[in-house]
């Protein structure tokens, strides 16, 4: 029993080793995919913390189908357009919205999520500013497994 006892707890220091050396590469990579997202949509601009706001559940049962709503504030006047970001997603730019006045700076939808991360919304206004803001969501059981774990 011993011995059996003595490989297992081999097995798990190995296992932890390896999580130690791949984790923080692959939250790394996560940094670099939204970075690079954001500079393909928007080059070298970066936003600033604010001026729209995010609905989500912050614990999500099922990554395959989960409602977000993204408005503007009411505080900033009316953006271009609206951005949603999922960067461990296989792609993490989500959607984008035009808005054009009278109408409501809003949408709501249904997103798939990889796993657990940092959902990023983006307001863009004519005059080139960007506001964001994002919400962490813990995901139980993440969609898009297949292609997040090729690439990682």
């Amino acid at each position: 029993m011993t011995a059996f006892l003595r490989r297992r707890s081999l097995l798990q220091g190995l296992a932890g080793g390896a999580f130690v050396l791949v984790a923080p590469r692959a939250l790394a990579d996560l940094g670099s995919r939204l970075d690079a997202a954001l500079a393909e949509r928007f080059g070298e601009r970066r936003p600033e913390q604010g001026g729209v706001e995010l609905e989500l559940s912050r614990l999500v049962e099922n990554g395959n189908s989960v409602a977000v709503t993204v408005r503007a504030s009411p505080d900033e006047p009316t953006p271009a357009a609206l951005h949603l970001f999922m960067p461990r997603n296989p792609e993490p730019w989500g959607t984008s919205f035009q808005v054009a006045p009278p109408a409501l700076a809003e949408f709501s939808t249904r997103i798939r999520l990889a796993g657990t991360q940092d959902v990023m919304a983006v307001a863009e206004w004519a005059d080139g500013r960007l506001g964001a803001t994002a919400v962490s969501v813990m995901v139980t059981l993440g969609a898009c497994a297949d292609d997040l774990y090729l690439e990682f």
